[in-house]
Protein backbone atom coordinates (compact mmCIF):
# COMPACT_ATOMS: atom_id res chain seq x y z
CA UNK A 1 0.00 0.00 0.00
CA UNK A 2 0.95 3.46 -1.25
CA UNK A 3 2.31 6.12 1.37
CA UNK A 4 -1.27 8.11 2.38
CA UNK A 5 0.78 11.41 2.18
CA UNK A 6 3.39 10.69 -1.01
CA UNK A 7 4.01 13.37 -3.15
CA UNK A 8 3.77 11.87 -6.98
CA UNK A 9 5.93 13.13 -9.49
CA UNK A 10 4.73 14.65 -12.70
CA UNK A 11 5.92 10.94 -14.47
CA UNK A 12 3.90 9.40 -11.48
CA UNK A 13 0.71 11.31 -12.49
CA UNK A 14 0.63 10.47 -15.85
CA UNK A 15 1.22 6.90 -15.23
CA UNK A 16 -1.20 6.27 -12.49
CA UNK A 17 -3.66 8.36 -14.55
CA UNK A 18 -3.26 6.11 -17.99
CA UNK A 19 -3.73 2.82 -15.57
CA UNK A 20 -6.97 3.92 -14.04
CA UNK A 21 -8.28 5.58 -17.07
CA UNK A 22 -7.37 2.18 -19.04
CA UNK A 23 -9.66 0.53 -16.74
CA UNK A 24 -12.30 2.79 -16.79
CA UNK A 25 -12.62 2.57 -20.60
CA UNK A 26 -13.19 -1.49 -19.68
CA UNK A 27 -16.05 -0.95 -17.96
CA UNK A 28 -14.93 -0.29 -14.08
CA UNK A 29 -15.88 2.85 -11.93
CA UNK A 30 -13.62 5.53 -11.03
CA UNK A 31 -13.95 5.23 -7.42
CA UNK A 32 -13.69 0.82 -7.50
CA UNK A 33 -10.53 1.40 -9.21
CA UNK A 34 -8.93 4.11 -7.07
CA UNK A 35 -10.06 1.89 -3.80
CA UNK A 36 -8.86 -1.31 -5.05
CA UNK A 37 -5.54 -0.57 -6.25
CA UNK A 38 -5.39 1.98 -3.02
CA UNK A 39 -4.02 4.43 -5.95
CA UNK A 40 -5.16 8.03 -4.59
CA UNK A 41 -8.54 9.36 -2.94
CA UNK A 42 -11.00 10.12 -5.26
CA UNK A 43 -10.59 14.46 -4.37
CA UNK A 44 -6.97 14.05 -4.90
CA UNK A 45 -7.69 12.51 -8.50
CA UNK A 46 -10.15 14.67 -9.58
CA UNK A 47 -7.27 17.64 -8.44
CA UNK A 48 -5.22 15.81 -10.93
CA UNK A 49 -7.75 15.94 -13.34
CA UNK A 50 -8.43 19.79 -13.00
CA UNK A 51 -4.41 20.62 -12.93
CA UNK A 52 -3.85 19.20 -16.19
CA UNK A 53 -6.17 19.39 -19.61
CA UNK A 54 -3.96 16.06 -20.97
CA UNK A 55 -5.13 13.96 -17.53
CA UNK A 56 -9.06 15.69 -17.91
CA UNK A 57 -8.66 14.64 -21.99
CA UNK A 58 -8.06 11.06 -21.11
CA UNK A 59 -10.36 10.73 -18.57
CA UNK A 60 -12.95 12.16 -20.26
CA UNK A 61 -12.20 10.02 -23.46
CA UNK A 62 -11.86 6.48 -20.85
CA UNK A 63 -15.78 7.84 -20.52
CA UNK A 64 -16.78 7.55 -23.73
CA UNK A 65 -15.05 4.38 -24.13
CA UNK A 66 -16.40 3.02 -21.13
CA UNK A 67 -20.26 3.80 -22.61
CA UNK A 68 -19.44 1.35 -25.81
CA UNK A 69 -17.75 -1.13 -23.72
CA UNK A 70 -20.93 -1.17 -21.23
CA UNK A 71 -23.24 -1.23 -24.74
CA UNK A 72 -21.35 -3.73 -25.96
CA UNK A 73 -21.65 -6.10 -22.17
CA UNK A 74 -25.96 -5.15 -22.35
CA UNK A 75 -25.73 -6.65 -26.07
CA UNK A 76 -23.63 -9.45 -25.03
CA UNK A 77 -25.96 -10.11 -21.89
CA UNK A 78 -29.30 -10.26 -24.23
CA UNK A 79 -27.82 -12.98 -26.38
CA UNK A 80 -26.42 -15.30 -23.77
CA UNK A 81 -28.21 -17.96 -21.65
CA UNK A 82 -28.31 -17.34 -17.98
CA UNK A 83 -28.82 -20.53 -16.40
CA UNK A 84 -30.36 -21.03 -13.58
CA UNK A 85 -31.22 -24.38 -11.20
CA UNK A 86 -34.65 -25.36 -9.90
CA UNK A 87 -34.38 -28.03 -7.52
CA UNK A 88 -37.38 -29.95 -6.46
CA UNK A 89 -37.54 -31.71 -3.44
CA UNK A 90 -40.63 -34.26 -1.92
CA UNK A 91 -41.13 -35.21 1.06
CA UNK A 92 -37.35 -33.53 2.14
CA UNK A 93 -35.41 -35.37 -0.79
CA UNK A 94 -34.11 -34.47 -3.78
CA UNK A 95 -36.45 -35.13 -6.53
CA UNK A 96 -35.51 -33.21 -9.82
CA UNK A 97 -32.83 -30.61 -11.10
CA UNK A 98 -33.94 -28.41 -13.95
CA UNK A 99 -31.61 -26.44 -15.62
CA UNK A 100 -33.11 -23.24 -17.47
CA UNK A 101 -32.65 -19.84 -19.15
CA UNK A 102 -33.55 -17.31 -16.30
CA UNK A 103 -34.64 -14.37 -18.30
CA UNK A 104 -35.34 -12.32 -15.42
CA UNK A 105 -31.88 -11.99 -14.52
CA UNK A 106 -31.03 -11.09 -17.94
CA UNK A 107 -33.47 -8.43 -18.31
CA UNK A 108 -32.44 -7.18 -14.70
CA UNK A 109 -28.86 -6.68 -15.74
CA UNK A 110 -29.49 -5.18 -18.82
CA UNK A 111 -31.85 -2.71 -17.18
CA UNK A 112 -29.43 -1.78 -14.84
CA UNK A 113 -26.81 -0.82 -17.80
CA UNK A 114 -29.69 0.71 -19.68
CA UNK A 115 -29.89 3.16 -16.71
CA UNK A 116 -26.38 3.93 -16.49
CA UNK A 117 -25.92 4.41 -19.88
CA UNK A 118 -28.99 7.32 -19.89
CA UNK A 119 -27.57 8.94 -17.02
CA UNK A 120 -24.18 9.06 -18.27
CA UNK A 121 -24.77 9.91 -21.74
CA UNK A 122 -28.76 11.52 -21.91
CA UNK A 123 -28.19 12.47 -25.14
CA UNK A 124 -27.09 9.14 -27.23
CA UNK A 125 -28.49 6.87 -24.93
CA UNK A 126 -31.44 8.37 -23.21
CA UNK A 127 -35.32 8.76 -23.97
CA UNK A 128 -36.51 11.82 -25.78
CA UNK A 129 -39.53 13.06 -24.91
CA UNK A 130 -41.15 15.71 -27.06
CA UNK A 131 -43.97 17.70 -25.36
CA UNK A 132 -45.60 19.62 -27.78
CA UNK A 133 -46.53 23.29 -26.99
CA UNK A 134 -49.96 23.60 -27.44
CA UNK A 135 -51.27 24.89 -24.26
CA UNK A 136 -54.98 24.78 -25.51
CA UNK A 137 -55.04 21.12 -24.88
CA UNK A 138 -54.17 19.05 -22.01
CA UNK A 139 -51.40 16.48 -22.70
CA UNK A 140 -52.97 13.19 -23.65
CA UNK A 141 -49.93 11.68 -24.98
CA UNK A 142 -46.41 11.29 -24.94
CA UNK A 143 -44.53 10.37 -28.24
CA UNK A 144 -41.11 8.93 -27.83
CA UNK A 145 -38.35 9.26 -30.76
CA UNK A 146 -35.85 6.54 -31.36
CA UNK A 147 -32.16 7.37 -31.19
CA UNK A 148 -31.89 8.12 -35.27
CA UNK A 149 -34.77 10.66 -34.54
CA UNK A 150 -37.92 8.98 -35.93
CA UNK A 151 -40.95 9.44 -33.95
CA UNK A 152 -42.87 5.98 -32.73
Amino acid sequence: MRDKYKKYTEEERQETVERVCDEIANGAAVTTVLKDNSIVSWSTFQKWLKANPVHKELYQDAQRQRETFLFEQMLAIAFSESPKSIKKYKNGELVETIVKDSVEDRRLKINVIKYTLAKMNPNKFGERVIVEPDTSNPITSIRFLDVDGTID
